[in-house]
């Protein structure tokens, strides 16, 4: 679980470490974020990978909210995902993976 746990950590700072870089990369160089996302938008594949990025989005929130305790909880831990993208869900795989693997290995779980 540990080595599951930090490889899932290795993968969420170098998401991070990407955002980061493209958030500081010389516009001069490559146009502003919105530059670049109106070039994105006018391809197929742009069209198609964001949209599967927010569907992803969608899922991990699904998944947060039927398994944190609390509304509010589900709600600090999903919201953020729509800004922060995957380093975030990352975040919160880390800390909760434990108790998902106890969840989810529960002969009892509810599955409907």
């Amino acid at each position: 679980m540990n080595v599951l746990r930090a490889a899932v950590a290795i993968f969420g700072l170098a998401m991070a470490a990407l955002i980061l870089w493209a958030a500081f990369a010389k516009p001069e160089l490559h146009g502003t974020f919105l530059d670049q996302f109106n070039v994105l938008t006018t391809m197929p594949w742009g069209v198609a990978t964001l949209a599967d990025l927010v569907i992803g989005f969608i899922f991990f929130a699904i998944i947060v909210f039927l398994t944190e305790r609390s509304w509010v909880v589900a709600a600090l831990w999903a919201v953020p995902i729509f800004i922060l993208g995957n380093a975030w869900a990352a975040v919160w795989l880390v800390i909760r993976l434990p108790q998902l693997a106890k969840q989810l290995s529960k002969p009892d779980w509810p599955t409907s």
